[in-house]
């Protein structure tokens, strides 16, 4: 089926409303709807998390987490949240378009049907489930139900933009594109404020070779929303069609500017520089997509012609060799690398790959049709569209940015279907938009500590590892293991239970201990009063590990962190309200010169340096303890000295290079100093290291250019 962009809804109210459950639970919901609010979706599952542990009989705290696991792309579990919302509720029709919506992004439309027919059922005007289920339709290629369902939807709100875009979407999948056309010229009427209609009837111009309308119906998108990578991509390859090449170039370079990583548009300048004559520029911009995207064989392949024009032979005979290995039935690659042995002196084997190719040309022309059937089969859809294959008279030959026919290797990628993929229209609140295209509350990793209690998979990327920690695991005091984290889970009942029964034990451990050193029980103890959040307690289990021993660095760290946890709490516990949505706010810093700022930083500076001091002093018992160093920046970016937070940060990289937390915070505290290039490499490698979110932060707030030659070393080393 064609991939088609359409626009699913999703209802989602996160406003409070009557409140009816007890007082905790109740203001752990309105925490987690202004989580889910503000787009921080990790902390807003774990308040959820709190709420399904204190009452697991209620629906809405599972959907609310499945609506948070959606937004982090954890689609399985955000599907298992709403089956459980659905069992406790079996008129939740939130939940069932949620599921809905989960179904088709997991490839299930059949499933998403059914839901969403479900939840009409229940609500049969629910414009949002009507919606939907014509997406499920034209997902199983049920146009004409699809049609129906839309046309149904505008009976019941002839406004309803997306209705009008996704039936013209239907209509163009049945060929219908003089009705499908009118749809989309009826959308940019109601609304000619949103892209969407004006790329979708440029998509038909282009299939009509229409090319001067639908490059002004791109210019108009452009105008509506200029920093969409897509739009630059398809006003390019409208110019490449009006032999424009300078404009298409233009273009190209802006994709690149705004998708430094954008594989296809380095492909497409590629065989643009290669059509000019412009060879070795064209081999870089080659170069760059194969490190991205190492797989990509029709790359690989024109680059070694490439290689072979300019006199590269070994490196055009090293590309030439990886194509043959991927298509042993591709003759011209034998050929091609025959010239290249022959050039090379390599008469034999020249002569061998010779042979391949022409015994692969008359097994070619002697099967056509017969033979190689998968091979054939892809030939003559290639033959047959326009985009694919045989030039039309009018269009220059392009291929279908999914076309993977090693035959159209040098042909400019079009966007499937124009990259009209939408993104989820969320009404009722202000969660709009997939989370990476949206601006969201950018918060630094947090602080580090000691802890029986890991966070769960879903928010804990890596185990760090110290031989310290791993000597005291070694004699297994307490029943899980103890771990150095960010993510600390929150104890349930069962759990608090056990902790307070192992406190208990260790007492009276220590009341027998006789000569032994006390301090592992004394840490322990420690680490499980934090657990439960008697800091008080913890802290005197830490303060006598110092009166000991004052050379044990973890007591001295653990100290701050439970420090740092009490004036966390306090701070809760002073404001109630959550930050407003700042394009990059580094953990809820106010601009220096607001009142609230002022207020705080004489409270701040009193509170932390008190953490800083046991810091600095775990710092000088064990330099290369990288945790200190990146909870000693995380504070100081608290306190605004950037400078000094970022050079933390860089002690922390130099201790452990491969802590990818640091990498991030450092790059965000470069963003924010305008150390644009600086940042987005910092923010690149916490990507490869496994911080997920660096890629949002990439998309909207990193470099305009990249600089692939400054290495991760050298960073590590600043």
């Amino acid at each position: 089926m064609r991939k088609l962009g359409f626009i699913s809804i999703l209802f989602v109210w996160i406003s409070v409303g009557n409140v009816t459950a007890q007082i905790d639970t109740d203001r752990m919901t309105i925490i987690g709807r202004n989580a889910l609010y503000f787009e921080d979706y990790i902390l807003a599952i774990q308040y959820f998390n709190q709420i399904i542990r204190v009452k697991p009989y209620l629906a809405e705290p599972y959907y609310y987490r499945a609506l948070g696991k959606y937004y982090l792309e954890d689609y399985r579990g955000a599907q298992n949240d709403c089956n459980l919302a659905i069992e406790r509720n079996p008129y939740f029709v939130d939940a069932y378009n949620l599921r809905g919506i989960l179904n088709q992004k997991m490839e299930d439309p059949r499933s998403a049907i059914r839901d969403f027919s479900r939840g009409l059922e229940i609500d049969p005007r629910n414009i949002n489930l009507t919606i939907n289920l014509g997406i499920g339709y034209i997902q199983t290629e049920d146009y004409e139900k699809a049609i129906e369902v839309y046309t149904h939807a505008l009976d019941l709100s002839p406004n309803l933009i997306s209705a009008w875009l996704n039936r013209g979407l239907a209509r163009l999948s049945m060929k219908d594109t003089a009705q499908a056309l009118s749809d989309f010229t009826k959308a940019i009427a109601l609304n000619p404020y949103i892209p969407d209609g004006f790329v979708n009837r440029a998509m038909i111009y282009y299939h009509r070779d229409e090319f001067d309308l639908a490059l002004q119906d791109m210019e108009k998108a452009l105008k509506l929303k200029p920093d969409d990578p897509s739009l630059y991509m398809n006003r390019g390859i409208l110019r490449y069609q009006l032999d424009d090449l300078q404009g298409t170039l233009e273009d190209f370079d802006k994709v690149i500017e705004l998708e430094p990583r954008n594989a296809m548009a380095y492909n497409n300048r590629g065989i643009l520089r290669a059509e000019i004559g412009d060879l070795n520029r064209a081999i870089d911009d080659f170069s760059r997509v194969l490190a991205l995207r190492g797989d990509d064989m029709l790359t690989l392949y024109y680059r070694g012609m490439l290689y072979k024009e300019t006199g590269e032979y070994q490196k055009a005979l090293s590309d030439f060799n990886f194509v043959a290995n991927e298509y042993p039935d591709f003759g011209p690659v034998y050929y091609n690398r025959a010239e290249i042995k022959q050039l090379l002196g390599r008469q034999e084997d020249a002569q061998l790959d010779y042979n391949t190719a022409m015994k692969l040309e008359m097994t070619r022309r002697e099967n056509i049709g017969k033979a190689d059937r998968d091979q054939q089969l892809a030939r003559n859809d290639s033959d047959k569209d326009n985009d694919k294959g045989k030039k039309k008279e009018g269009r220059k030959a392009t291929r279908e940015e999914s076309d993977r026919n090693i035959n159209n290797y040098n042909k400019i990628a079009v966007l499937d279907d124009f990259g009209n993929e939408q993104a989820e229209m969320i009404s009722g609140s202000s969660l709009r938009g997939k989370i990476q295209n949206r601006n969201i509350i950018i918060d630094l990793e947090p602080q580090f500590g000691l802890s029986f209690f890991a966070g769960d998979t879903l928010v804990h990327r890596v185990r760090y590892y110290n031989r310290e920690v791993e000597r005291f695991n070694r004699f297994k005091m307490f029943a899980r293991p103890l771990e150095i984290t960010n993510q600390m889970l929150e104890p349930d009942r069962e759990t608090s239970a056990l902790i307070f029964k192992s406190i208990e034990q260790t007492d009276a451990r220590l009341k027998n201990i006789g000569n032994a050193s006390p301090d592992d029980l004394y840490l322990e103890r420690g680490l499980l009063y934090l657990a439960v959040l008697n800091l008080n307690n913890a802290i005197e289990n830490y303060n006598r590990i110092i009166a000991r021993d004052s050379t044990n660095y973890l007591a001295w760290f653990s100290r701050a962190y439970a420090r740092y946890k009490m004036v966390e709490i306090v701070k809760d516990f002073q404001s109630q309200t959550p930050p407003e949505a700042d394009e990059l706010n580094l953990s809820g810093v106010q601009p220096p010169g607001s009142a609230i700022a002022r207020q705080e930083q004489e409270q701040k500076i009193l509170d932390y340096e008190v953490i800083l001091s046991d810091l600095n002093q775990v710092t000088l018992l064990k330099p290369d303890f990288a945790f200190a160093w990146f909870n000693m920046g995380y504070i100081k970016s608290l306190l605004r000295d950037f400078e000094v937070a970022k050079e933390d940060f860089s002690r922390a990289i130099q201790a452990n290079p491969d802590f990818g937390e640091a990498y991030f915070n450092r790059g965000l505290i470069r963003l924010f100093l305008e150390e644009t290039t600086a940042g987005t490499l910092d923010l690149s490698k916490a990507g490869e290291l496994g911080i997920y979110e660096a890629y949002s932060v990439i998309k909207r707030y990193g470099a305009e250019t990249f600089e692939p030659e400054k290495s991760d070393k050298e960073e590590s080393n600043e």
